[in-house]
């Protein structure tokens, strides 16, 4: 009985992990899911924290760079590093979902990633965006 009650329960949280997993996909379709997950844990331990990510913004090729920096800088107050022809924008940032919602409504933008910091820090790019990986 108890192992039928195991399988249940993990079974229910395997459906309600999936169903939001749909919901980021469905509200951030550009933006990677774990960078969603990670940001909604650590706001759910600190409410009144707003963590620091690196973050990766990918554009479209002919995005105007000194727009896009200019957007960048005045939502984060950063200013970012630009990578790959003006299509690859790197900023360690405090984070929230509401700049994330913004990035992955925009035309411009294609993939946006991260990772947790904790504090400013001086990374540079570390990944390929995951536009390029459905391509091949």
């Amino acid at each position: 009985m108890l192992n039928i009650l195991i399988l249940s329960e993990i079974k229910e949280i395997k459906n309600v992990f999936a169903g939001l997993q749909t919901l980021y996909a469905s509200y951030f379709p550009k933006v990677d899911p774990a960078l969603i997950h990670d940001l909604l844990i650590r706001i759910q331990a600190d409410p009144e924290k707003t963590p620091f990510y690196m973050v990766e913004i990918f554009t479209r090729p002919g995005t105007d760079s000194e727009a896009m920096r200019d957007y960048i800088l005045q939502k984060t107050g950063m200013v970012p590093a630009i990578y790959d022809n003006g299509t690859h924008y790197v900023v360690n940032q405090r984070l929230n979902l509401e700049f994330l919602k913004e990035l992955s409504d925009s035309e411009k933008v294609i993939d946006v990633s991260g990772d947790y910091t904790g504090a400013v820090t001086g990374r540079g790019a570390s990944r390929e965006s995951r536009e390029l990986d459905h391509k091949h």
